[in-house]
């Protein structure tokens, strides 16, 4: 009697090159076909390097020092992709486990108001508003009421705010787990999904009887963060902090980022943002971006981007007029490395 074998659930036997072939061919058929459109993050340059924008079963580390505005290119990326998706077939999620919610939407409405107003919001503009008594019931409306460029910041936001997801991450409970979960629920409701995480370091592993190093948690994080990707179909953007020996240097680098091995092996393309230093001097206003990694394009890249610290927001996105409507343009030529 033949021993009846049985897989883990969730696993199949290997398949035929045969079988794929008959799956390749039902899904061109049947028009699906949102995994072979990459996706446009709106950062034009960056999306020219990627072949198009981010790739689905692809992994993205976003890494750089301190305020170089690693948190404002996820969640302007986001934005950018929300809103680009008037079909209503593209959803983006933000993971952030270093701010809350309405922190975040507050943040938005100062990188919208930069699109909608010559003179973008600031948190100091909206904590103002807030804190005035005597305009009428405190709420949303008595705040975009008090300010003009909150209410076109709101009128924008509101055209994308149902394919736009916001989530505190939670210090023990968001694990790799919940992920999965939180991208099972987005993919039943959207044909294209991208989650962004911010950061991978903050998500919560448990290994009970093992000894785990942050080294050990990192490289489980970013292994699983690379398998959610492949298992759900979908682009992981991921911000990645650097290890205190990487900080001390005048430029992070891939390398340099907390985790070892794992790290720089498991993601697809490794962005690294740096403050732009010229004659010696760090200029706070613009910001390299240097692809390091990619699996998807040329490697070895570097451009200048302009940073709106005080309105959370860099100078361009894409399908918009220029977030500074006096300034220059958005991207400036490749820079070489040092």
């Amino acid at each position: 009697m033949t021993e009846r074998l049985v897989l883990p659930a969730g696993l199949e036997f290997p398949r035929t090159l045969l079988d794929v072939s008959l799956e390749f061919d039902a899904h061109i058929k049947a028009g699906k076909l949102a995994n072979y459109r990459p996706i446009p993050t709106g950062f034009d340059d960056l999306d020219g390097y990627l072949g198009g924008g981010l790739v689905p079963e692809s992994l993205m580390l976003v890494g750089g020092p301190p305020g170089t505005g690693k948190t404002i290119f996820v969640l302007q990326a986001a934005r950018n992709i929300a809103a680009a998706a008037r079909d209503n077939r593209t959803a983006a999620c933000v993971v952030c486990f270093e701010h809350g919610e309405v922190y975040l939407y507050h943040r938005l409405l100062c990188m919208e108001s930069t699109i909608s107003s010559n003179i973008g919001l600031t948190m100091d503009d909206i904590r103002r508003a807030v804190l005035i008594r005597g305009i009428g019931e405190p709420g949303l409306e008595s705040l975009l009421n008090t300010l003009c460029a909150a209410k076109e910041a709101w009128a924008r936001i509101v055209r994308y705010w149902e394919r736009l997801f916001i989530v505190k991450g939670h210090p023990i409970k968001t694990t790799l787990n919940v992920l999965d979960i939180y991208l099972t629920y987005l993919c039943n409701q959207f044909p294209t999904v991208v989650l962004f995480v911010d950061y991978l370091q903050k998500v919560p592993v448990f290994s009970p009887g093992i000894e785990l190093t942050p080294e050990r948690q990192i490289r489980t994080v970013t292994e699983g963060l690379k398998n959610l990707a492949l298992a759900h179909g979908v682009p992981i953007a991921a911000v990645a902090a650097a290890d205190s020996q990487g900080l001390k240097g005048d430029r992070v680098r891939f390398e340099d980022l907390w985790g070892g091995s794992s790290v720089n092996y498991e993601p697809d393309v490794a962005l690294m943002l740096n403050p732009c230093e010229e004659s010696g001097q760090r200029n706070s206003t613009e910001v390299v971006f240097s692809i390091e990694k990619n699996r998807l394009g040329p490697t070895g890249v570097d451009f200048r981007v302009p940073l709106l610290g005080q309105h959370f927001a860099f100078q361009f996105a894409r399908g918009d007029k220029r977030l500074d409507a006096n300034s220059r343009e958005s991207s400036f030529p490749c820079v070489p490395r040092r």
